[in-house]
């Protein structure tokens, strides 16, 4: 019993460290296309590659990687790395008969902008009369007598409260019948497809992307990578508390990294660093044997 027990932890380890490219154990933390585009679009899929390294949501995804345009978004491995890249609503509204439909939402004000009490007024100095039977005669007789002073006046200062935000105004489209393709649909399918090719060759020629739901999508190519992730496996090895580790990336010069991205690199830190590692490693031997190879004839 314990042996079998000991296969199974074997196997799920294996399973997350080698087979992540199938996407399963990672949840999707973007949001969801909607079900009309995923019927209207046909999705697009490349061919799988080796190249390149994408992180998502601070986990690092090993290869092979098909790039997908699925629907409004876009994919790698059947996991959704990006929000969409057109609404939906851009689409529908494209079709014939298309209905437009407002709707109000409620503006969110930020913590920080979020209107104070306005302060007590201070109450005003009065000023004291001048006594000139205090006044020497040595005042009274010099070619410049000395000035009366006054004490000073406390002005009043009132923060104004910022305005509060309007509600945003949402027009959405609705249509009946089949969604049929026009020129102006070809044309947002086609930037959608764009966006799916350039990550694409971004990640053939060496090239990584970080992506995440909280944060802009960061990328680099080959020659960056270099630099990115020694440091990274550095940080991630000799730091065991987030501020240390926000801070070893700092003064290794990956300051430009989003905090929230830090964070999720954080959370993943030991199986990140484990599967970065030897594909690193990987990487290195596979060139090697290339050189060699490439000496030899």
């Amino acid at each position: 019993m314990g042996r079998f027990w000991l296969l199974a932890v074997v196997a799920a380890v294996s399973m997350v460290v080698f087979g992540a490219s199938s996407g399963s154990i990672y949840p999707n933390s973007f949001e969801k296309p909607s079900i009309a585009s995923l019927k209207a679009l046909k999705a697009t899929t490349g061919k799988p590659f080796s190249a390149g390294y994408v992180f998502v949501d601070g986990r690092y995804i090993a290869p092979p990687y098909t790039v997908q345009r699925y629907g409004t978004v876009i994919r790698i491995n059947n996991i959704q790395v990006t929000s969409e890249i057109i609404p939906w609503n851009e689409f529908a509204k494209t079709q014939s008969g298309a209905v437009a439909s407002k709707s109000e939402v409620a503006a969110e004000i930020p913590a920080e902008s979020a209107p104070e009490p306005e302060p007590v007024a201070e109450p005003e100095v009065e000023e004291e009369a001048f006594d000139d039977s205090d006044a020497s005669l040595d005042d009274l007789f010099d070619d410049e007598p000395a000035q009366k002073k006054k004490p000073a006046v406390k002005k009043r200062t009132l923060r104004r409260a910022p305005k509060p935000k309007k509600p945003s105004v949402v027009v959405t489209y609705s249509f009946d019948g089949d969604f049929k393709h026009t020129p102006a649909t070809v044309k947002l399918l086609k930037k959608i497809n764009d966006e799916r090719t350039r990550i694409d060759m971004a990640l053939r020629k060496g090239g990584y992307f970080f992506f995440g739901s909280g944060y802009r999508t960061i990328s680099g190519n080959l020659s960056t990578a270099k630099h990115v992730f020694p440091s990274l496996i550095s940080a991630m090895k000799e730091n065991s508390d987030l501020d240390s580790f926000n801070n070893a990336l700092r003064l290794s010069g990956l300051s430009y990294l989003p905090i929230a991205l830090m964070e999720d690199l954080y959370k993943s830190r030991n199986m990140t660093r484990i599967m970065l590692e030897r594909r690193l490693k990987a990487d290195k031997e596979a060139k090697e044997w290339a050189n060699l190879l490439n000496g030899g004839l």
